[in-house]
């Protein structure tokens, strides 16, 4: 199995990443411009198979870390499964957040324009508080460490990549149920989460990298 280091600081900051997400997607949730690229994804399944949430979920991880480690050629281990219990956490911020956090559904563009960018930066400082870590990430996140690896890139590119490929998931499974009229569950979030969220996450590296690291000592 993988060997890794743990200790209470990394704990620490390993739950506020894991936050984090959870309080990007809930971000997202109180807008009116729709969903990020692998919830639309997930959304056309959802609507076309249909399977409940509570199932879907835990597959489509299970799939995207198989492939991971098919990219990385790792040996199948126990931490393949961290990323359900990852998704649990993830999914209890959420839920706790949504009944307190005011909705800008019904106001002005530039209202639902500054939660998705805020929800932009909160996921960017999130994810490379995990990356710090070197614990395992969320599903989609493995997954899109293990192409910035294959590619020989930046976590940043790779998670574009993976946005990238996730909104042709999107598109193919939304032909496929014929979600047309819907526009396969994909809107401006789509779009501009896909499009921005690697470049944050690697603006964010080194100045995050460099204040985690003086915490450390």
């Amino acid at each position: 199995m993988r060997k890794m280091k743990f200790t209470l600081r990394k704990n620490i900051y390993y739950l506020i990443g894991l936050t984090f997400l959870g309080i990007c997607v809930s971000l997202i949730q109180q807008t009116n411009l729709g969903m990020a690229a692998w919830d639309a994804f997930n959304r056309n399944m959802y609507e076309g198979i249909p399977l409940e949430y509570k199932y879907l979920n835990p597959a489509v991880a299970v799939v995207l870390v198989g492939f991971a480690y098919l990219l990385e050629k790792k040996k199948p281990d126990l931490w393949m499964l961290f990323p359900l219990v990852i998704s649990f956490y993830i999914g209890l911020v959420i839920d706790s957040l949504l009944l307190f956090l005011p909705s800008v559904v019904g106001l002005g563009l530039l209202w639902n324009l500054g939660y998705l960018l805020l929800a932009i930066l909160i996921c960017a400082i999130g994810l490379n508080f995990l990356l710090y870590c070197d614990y395992p990430l969320p599903a989609l996140d493995q997954l899109c460490l293990a192409i910035s690896k294959k590619m020989k890139t930046t976590f940043g590119k790779g998670k574009l990549m993976g946005e990238l490929i996730a909104i042709v998931l999107a598109i193919l499974t939304g032909l496929l149920f014929q979600h047309q009229t819907q526009w396969f569950y994909i809107g401006p979030t789509t779009l501009i989460f896909g499009l921005f969220i690697g470049f944050f996450v690697d603006f964010f590296k080194k100045p995050i990298q460099k204040g985690l690291d003086k915490y450390q000592r």
